[in-house]
């Protein structure tokens, strides 16, 4: 008898323990960055924000509503720029490093029109970072876009910038 209910404890705890509540969204803890992502390329292999002209601001520098930031791009030169709408990377900065989050999927799939940036304009671009990255820890982040400047359309000879706007979550 007691070797039978031990069976059946044991087989029920084995399929209860491969249940858990967690949705298929990934879900950060802050201790992770170091052992889990790539410290990020962007002020080192890349330069970020080189452009004194066109920038990358957000309204608020605590972004709490991950489903719908917020960022302004702003061309304040006398030139056009074009951006890809739906291309973004978020990196978490940790003890002064800053970390390349993985994506749950390219957003740019969705989406891969370029938009032009007209001199002297500002655009409103809406983020869904939650469903990119999945639910972020409290810390300090930074969203980062690339604009591209065509020297020559025609012969698609064109100079990629990438810009940074930093952002907390509390």
């Amino acid at each position: 008898m007691r070797k039978s209910i031990c069976i059946i404890l044991i087989f029920a705890v084995s399929i209860l323990s491969g249940c858990d509540s967690t949705s298929d969204k990934e879900i950060i803890s802050s201790q992770d960055f170091k052992e889990f992502y790539e410290v990020s390329s962007y002020g080192t292999e890349e330069k970020i924000n080189i452009l004194s002209d066109v920038k990358l601001t957000s309204s608020k520098k605590d972004n709490s509503d991950l489903g719908n930031a917020i960022f302004f791009l702003e061309n304040n030169s006398d030139k056009e720029y074009y951006y890809t709408k739906g291309y973004f990377e978020i990196e978490a900065e940790q003890s002064d490093t800053w970390y390349q989050l993985t994506q749950l999927y390219e957003p740019s799939k969705d989406n891969e029109d370029d938009v032009v940036i007209k001199p002297n304009e500002r655009l409103s671009l809406s983020y869904d970072i939650s469903s990119v990255y999945g639910e972020l820890p409290s810390g300090r982040y930074r969203i980062i876009v690339s604009v591209f400047y065509f020297e020559s359309p025609k012969d698609w000879d064109y100079d990629t910038y990438y810009l940074a706007c930093e952002f907390t979550l509390k």
